[in-house]
């Protein structure tokens, strides 16, 4: 589905990835973890084209980035922060984003804004909307589109405790019918309750990718990594 290979990115002297490599499977929800600064925006951004690398590859359903239009097509990308123009109304830009796609599904369409209780607000100026009617209206488009795999930075930003769970119910109806998804967080927390599993950059590369019932046993995934963080400090240094 999602194939990285030996993926490296610098910033002048700063070496932010330094060989990623990473497969993710049709069907599976994909937590991408990993500190602040370890290069998980940077990763998403390369994977979505909006950024190139250095050295690798990137192939979403075995298209490669080369491929343009076709692999753009392949995926949905909702930044952490969503810039859209704010004189069009949340509707019409959705409708936008399905022509592009070439999706007519304006009856899942209209279900999905009825889940997410945006009735009265989606024919309103997007420049009128808070961040969390963004983010609603991102996902609206992303699930109402359909592409193989969703790709999203920090998913539940902005979302009240209602939108969380039609986040859920839909990313189970999502992935239960083929689809994909691979979402960056910092939140341990979030990674364990939604994701099968998850993928930990550090240090430039990929140093971990499981499923999370190995990783975890009967801990939560928030212990896991703190008592491999302290046993990592506490290692003599040579």
């Amino acid at each position: 589905m999602l194939e990285l290979k030996n993926i490296t990115k610098s910033y002048g002297e700063k070496d932010v990835l330094k060989g990623v490599n990473l497969k993710v499977q049709k069907g599976e929800v994909v937590g991408f973890v990993g500190g602040n600064g370890a290069g998980k925006t940077t990763t998403l951004k390369i994977i979505t084209g909006i950024l190139e690398c250095d050295q690798g590859a990137v192939k979403i359903n075995g298209v490669s980035r080369s491929s343009d239009v076709e692999y753009k097509q392949q995926f949905f990308f909702i930044p952490d922060t969503i810039n859209v123009f704010k004189n069009v109304s949340g509707y019409d830009w959705i409708v936008f984003l399905m022509n592009l796609y070439k999706v007519k599904e304006y009856e899942k369409l209209e279900n999905y804004i009825d889940r997410f209780n945006m009735q009265k607000s989606i024919k309103k100026p997007i420049g009128a909307f808070s961040y969390g009617m963004l983010h609603k209206m991102s996902l609206i488009a992303a699930f109402t589109i359909n592409p193989p795999i969703i790709i999203l930075d920090e998913p539940l930003n902005g979302l009240d405790p209602k939108a969380v769970l039609v986040f859920k119910e839909l990313l189970k109806e999502y992935t239960y019918s083929g689809g994909t998804v691979f979402f960056s967080t910092h939140l341990l927390d979030v990674a364990e309750k939604i994701c099968h599993t998850v993928a930990l950059l550090k240090d430039g590369k990929i140093i971990l990718h499981d499923q999370i019932r190995n990783i975890i046993g009967e801990k939560s995934l928030e212990s896991f990594f703190m008592e491999a963080e302290i046993y990592e400090r506490s290692l003599p240094i040579n």
